[in-house]
């Protein structure tokens, strides 16, 4: 596996993720990493996470300002720039016919030099909606870099951008490791945010703590996350 070296040039970041906390779970050593080194970093979260709780007595709209409010708090903890929510129902974004676009908008919108999604092509992968976004959001690289698609958003100022890398989270291929040692702990203070997921946190603590330092045990670090990286327009 590859350690990446190049933190330093992640500049501009977006990234694309089904609900509130999966960035923090997949990639939030990461994240904090290239935010405490300067990266620009947003976040986009595709469902409006309402069917994120077993309890009924929150109905769908609290549940979904709750978890929003939580995403909130876990951004500012990493020194994420903005969060977008775009609100499509839980559980049924493989639907959200207008996905691609709204992700097109916003790449052109934020010109992110790096993009970090689901990876879709994991085999059995069990959550539609992480699917789904990770196919949207690598459909959405292709085609924001494309002139001839959406010309319309030109008209809008939003002009074909190419995003240079593709970041892949939840992959069961990565080749590409960031030695996440000295934000391990900011990330689990992130995850800890999202209270209405995992309550006081410990269990989520071993959780991480054992597959971050599997990692790290590839790659000669204490903790560490994986990617599958891709080139999209190196790679034809």
């Amino acid at each position: 596996m590859v350690t990446d070296e190049k933190q330093s040039r992640a500049k501009r970041v977006m990234v694309v993720v089904a609900h509130p906390d999966d960035a923090e779970f997949t990639s939030g050593g990461t994240l904090a990493k290239w935010a405490a080194e300067g990266a620009d970093i947003r976040y986009v979260v595709c469902t409006d996470g309402s069917k994120g709780g077993d309890d009924l007595q929150i109905d769908d709209v609290a549940l979904r300002d709750l978890r929003e409010a939580e995403q909130q708090a876990a951004a500012e903890t990493m020194g994420i720039k903005e969060v977008a929510f775009l609100r499509y129902p839980d559980g049924d974004l493989a639907s959200a016919s207008d996905l691609r676009r709204d992700l097109v908008v916003l790449i052109r919108r934020w010109r992110p030099d790096i993009l970090l999604t689901w990876d879709a092509w994991r085999p059995y992968q069990l959550h539609p909606d992480h699917r789904a976004a990770g196919l949207a959001a690598v459909e959405a690289v292709l085609a924001a870099g494309n002139p001839r698609r959406f010309p319309e958003l030109a008209d809008q100022g939003l002009k074909a951008h190419r995003v240079e890398e593709i970041y892949l989270f939840g992959t069961d291929a990565p080749d590409t490791c960031v030695d996440i040692s000295d934000t391990f702990e900011r990330k689990l203070r992130a995850i800890a945010c999202h209270r209405s997921q995992v309550g006081d946190a410990r269990g989520v603590v071993v959780q991480m703590d054992a597959c971050n330092r599997t990692l790290g045990e590839q790659d000669s670090a204490t903790y560490a996350e994986g990617f599958k990286v891709l080139h999209p327009f190196c790679e034809r």
